[in-house]
């Protein structure tokens, strides 16, 4: 079982999308988390550490693109896989970053799964487990996900630079 031990997170708005996922990872040995929106899913982020992230590109509150862009600023070396029911390849301004993976709706359970797997195994080879960049409490205290709903990504991304400059952080670069 190539998923056994590792914790993804499943970010959908449809609870039938949701439980076909986590049923086809749970077969794996994937541990599965579920949430509901891009705002719960960052939540789900802030709780517990996830070795990837599967999300859907449509959700309300946030959707996939807005949610990519915050995972990779805050976690960047969580994976993110895409899925998209009218979308064939990621938008421009998220392949110029080189983020994320797209999965097609309907997908394949064996698509999705090579998918993750070599998401995964593409981050542990950059970062091991125990060598994986963490962030100490008073970063998700400043700039926490209650800031998501209120503030635009370029403040957030604002802060987030100067929050690290000020603990000593220089994972996340100025746009």
């Amino acid at each position: 079982m190539e998923g056994y031990g590792k914790r993804v997170l499943i970010a959908d708005d449809e609870e039938s999308v949701r439980g076909l996922v986590t049923t086809v990872l749970e077969q794996e040995g994937y541990t599965v988390h579920a949430a509901v929106d891009g705002i719960s899913a960052l939540a789900e982020m802030k709780k517990r550490r996830f070795d990837a992230v599967i999300s859907d590109y449509h959700m309300p509150r946030l959707d996939g693109e807005q949610f990519l862009l915050l995972t990779r600023l805050l976690w960047p070396e969580v994976p993110v896989l895409l899925l998209s029911g009218d979308l064939t390849e990621l938008p421009l301004t998220l392949q110029k970053q080189g983020t994320g993976t797209l999965v097609p709706k309907p997908f394949d359970p064996q698509r999705l799964l090579q998918a993750l797997h070599e998401s995964v195994s593409r981050v542990y080879a950059e970062y091991p487990p125990d060598l994986r960049p963490l962030r100490p409490p008073e970063f998700d205290q400043t700039l926490g996900v209650e800031c998501l709903p209120t503030r635009i990504i370029p403040e957030c991304r604002r802060e987030a630079v100067e929050t690290e400059a000020r603990r000593g952080f220089s994972q996340v670069r100025p746009t």
